[in-house]
């Protein structure tokens, strides 16, 4: 009996080990998650991101009768009363939908197991926070995106990268060789799981002339948070990304609990801005408030009026970035809604994760989901705007 026990805590204790471990390299990162989830986040390394002390709840303006006047729709149904609309979002793995007007909470629903506290990984939706810092950062003049990327990014393989700038970066037109998917030998799979970012980007080669091509990839990003991360501590401002997010956005947009970043590694990591930011739905909501009212909150300016006004405007005519259904931009995408009088925008994230903004419409709704479950979730979101 004893040596039985013995056995098992052996086993156990093991397996624990094993586990500390492959959370510390590609190669056991790789067979421990094997694919993306929206809690993969529990098995890697992360830097906590501090709210303000005392934060208000969002004001609350609940309006019950919404969906029988918006009458929402979806492949031709009609999702016109709760019990239709709570089928539809909980079948479709939906974890939050949270809808703002006004500023105000108007509706709140969790499926799927979650609620209110619980924190949930916005995968690409990251990258619209980290373009929000660079914002700020440029305001207090730490960066200049219209800089080259070797000015910030020493050791860059390809001497051409070095001189792509922070701008084409952030629109994704830098023209990178990106390969898409989860294979260990994918660029995807290499960004998602490595143990040591800084030394990963150094690596990428272009495959295109600068502002030529639109890429949806993952690597700009993360040498903008290279760069944002060197121009910190040469200014003097913040040591990491995440106690620069805690301070310039996260504690004064009021956000309500802590957030979290994920690393590349413990000790000395770097935050994964491609996807790795995690926060309560609620206050990724109050993030996309930010943007509707043009970088202010809480009576400040948070971010600069004129990066959010570049950030959801379509760039110039012909640029690689600017697409018939819509644009990207500054790391946000936008979308063109017949018969509205300004854009709809809105951050993106892999399973279905957006927070969509309407500005002609004053709204905010957020979805996050742990999958995409085969809907549009822009298209279906864009549509139920349409109709409010």
């Amino acid at each position: 009996m004893r040596i039985a026990l013995g056995l098992a805590l052996m086993t156990v204790a093991v397996a624990a080990l094993f586990v500390a471990g492959c959370s510390q390299s590609f190669v056991g990162r790789y067979v421990l998650l094997q694919t993306p989830d929206i809690e993969d986040y529990k098995h890697m390394p992360v830097r906590k991101v501090a709210a303000a002390a005392g934060a208000a709840r969002l004001p609350e303006a609940r309006d019950p009768n919404w969906i029988q006047r918006v009458r929402p729709k979806w492949n031709g149904e009609e999702l016109a009363t709760p019990a239709a609309l709570d089928g539809f979002l909980r079948e479709n793995a939906t974890t939050a939908f949270i809808i703002l007007k006004d500023g105000a909470l108007a509706d709140e629903r969790y499926y799927n197991g979650y609620g209110r506290a619980r924190l949930s990984k916005s995968f690409s939706m990251s990258k619209s926070l980290l373009s929000a810092l660079i914002g700020i950062a440029q305001s207090e003049g730490v960066m200049n995106i219209s800089a080259p990327v070797g000015d910030y990014v020493s050791g860059l393989r390809d001497p051409r990268l070095a001189k792509v700038t922070l701008e084409q970066l952030l629109d994704t037109v830098a023209g990178i060789a990106y390969r898409r998917g989860y294979a260990p030998w994918d660029d995807q799979a290499q960004m998602y799981y490595t143990a040591d970012m800084r030394a990963t980007v150094l690596e990428t080669k272009l495959e295109a002339e600068p502002g030529s091509k639109f890429t949806q990839e993952d690597i700009s990003p993360q040498l903008l948070a290279v760069a944002l991360e060197n121009a910190l501590r040469r200014s003097g401002k913040a040591q990491t990304i995440s106690a620069y997010t805690a301070s310039r956005l996260w504690a004064p947009i009021g956000a309500e609990a802590d957030a979290l970043w994920v690393l590349d590694r413990e000790d000395g990591g770097i935050e994964k801005s491609e996807s790795g930011f995690v926060a309560r739905a609620v206050d990724l909501a109050r993030f996309g408030q930010l943007f509707l009212d043009g970088g202010t909150a809480n009576g400040k300016q948070i971010v600069p009026a004129e990066w959010v006004a570049a950030s959801v405007s379509p760039p110039p005519k012909g640029s690689a970035n600017l697409f018939v259904e819509g644009f990207h931009r500054k790391l946000w995408w936008g979308a063109f809604r017949p018969g509205r009088t300004r854009n709809d925008f809105y951050a993106n994230g892999h399973f279905g994760q957006r927070i969509y903004v309407v500005p002609d419409k004053r709204l905010v709704i957020v979805r996050l989901g742990s999958d995409s479950a085969g809907v549009d979730w822009t298209e279906f979101l864009g549509t139920l705007a349409d109709a409010w």
